[in-house]
């Protein structure tokens, strides 16, 4: 687990490189490898067949409803589409319809922040205080909110009750909205700061505020400019339910049949709010694979244990969740669900694997990781 030494250290080498990683990311603006945005269909691969036939029949149980698209060094072992987008409409998926990532989103957010680090904007020991002066909890830092170290507690519990919180839940609450509420009512905290791990949502929605901060910029453009763009993430959007006409070719969340509603807490993003493809998310998985959006050194810090082992073997880094799995080594990935969405990003690094799977129909129990693994393997 890292410990404050080793965060000061880091934060050192981070600013005596920063000009050189400017250099480096601006030659990287002007000419992306072409392996981000061209994948190759890998042919006659028995795996292709065994995912497959896991997924139909799933499908055909009624126990899956999605997208799924699985690679080993960039190329597609199998990409499919089962079911609908839209079941009134009897709208068919296609690979081009996007999904909510729900915390899928999480990891993007932490690379806009390990972005901000490499730059020198930016600091793991800058504190919230630093940004946002009427926060009322001090010595909550980068680090501990990146790695859900801050103690905090969900702000979707303490702004959906009590009720005179935030009254009227037709209107759309944003984050600043939610900074706000958190500054006039001190939600009580979970635990003291860097005590222990308690993976919270508010600390993701804080960092997209520091961005915002820092950037002037707000997160969806900034995400959009420097991942997006950067790398031909085009059917993808951070949604804040006031671009509801960016969106391509949304795809709608249910709850078995019943179509979950736009809630009012969608206007929050940073720990979810990301619609995207399964291609999309392949292109980010190979930027990460080239350290194009960020540094080498800053990818395996993201990708290192920030707390103790929980449930055995699992961890979280900044952004990533972590396993170690006895055959295959580390993995990492991220997992989310949101409003009938259910999403899967994992990372088998030993083998260079990736593995996607967004589902917009919540029905039955969450796949099993390893299971998803033990497809290509």
């Amino acid at each position: 687990m890292i410990n404050r030494y080793s965060i000061f250290l880091i934060s050192f080498l981070i600013t005596i490189s920063c000009n050189n990683n400017e250099s480096k990311k601006k030659s990287k603006k002007n000419k992306i490898n072409t392996s981000i945005s061209e994948f190759k269909n890998l042919k006659n691969d028995d795996r292709k067949v065994k995912v497959e036939s896991f997924f139909y029949k799933k499908f055909k149980k009624n126990q899956f409803n999605g997208n799924i698209l699985f690679a080993e060094n960039g190329n597609i072992i199998s990409k499919e589409s089962y079911g609908y987008a839209n079941i009134s409409k009897k709208e068919e998926l296609t690979e081009q319809h996007t999904f909510q990532l729900a915390s899928v989103s999480k990891p993007f957010t932490a690379i806009a922040v390990l972005q901000l680090i490499q730059d020198g904007k930016l600091s793991l020991n800058d504190t919230i205080n630093q940004f946002f002066s009427d926060f009322p909890y001090d010595g909550i830092t980068i680090h501990q909110l990146l790695s859900h170290r801050s103690g905090l507690s969900q702000y979707t519990h303490f702004c959906d009750n009590p009720s005179e919180v935030w009254p009227d839940k037709t209107k759309t609450i944003s984050n600043n909205d939610v900074l706000k509420i958190i500054s006039k009512i001190k939600p009580l905290k979970n635990y003291p700061p860097n005590r222990r791990y308690y993976y919270c949502n508010t600390n993701f929605l804080l960092l997209a505020s520091i961005v915002e901060k820092i950037t002037g910029n707000t997160f969806k453009k900034y995400i959009k400019n420097n991942i997006f763009n950067l790398i031909g993430m085009n059917s993808s959007v951070v949604y804040d339910r006031t671009n509801s006409e960016e969106l391509i070719y949304p795809a709608q969340g249910y709850e078995n049949r019943t179509p979950w509603e736009d809630v009012y807490l969608n206007g929050v993003v940073g720990d979810k709010g990301i619609y995207s493809t399964t291609l999309d998310l392949l292109k980010f998985d190979r930027a990460l694979e080239q350290n194009i959006l960020i540094s080498d050194s800053l990818k395996k810090l993201a990708f290192s244990k920030m707390n103790k082992n929980y449930k055995i073997n699992k961890n979280y880094g900044y952004g990533f969740r972590l396993k170690d799995h006895k055959d295959y080594g580390k993995i990492v990935y991220h997992t989310g669900w949101w409003k009938g969405f259910r999403s899967y990003f994992i990372k088998v690094l030993e083998k260079d694997q990736t593995i996607i799977v967004l589902n917009n129909v919540k029905r039955g129990r969450f796949l099993n990781i390893n299971q998803l693994i033990q497809l290509i393997n």
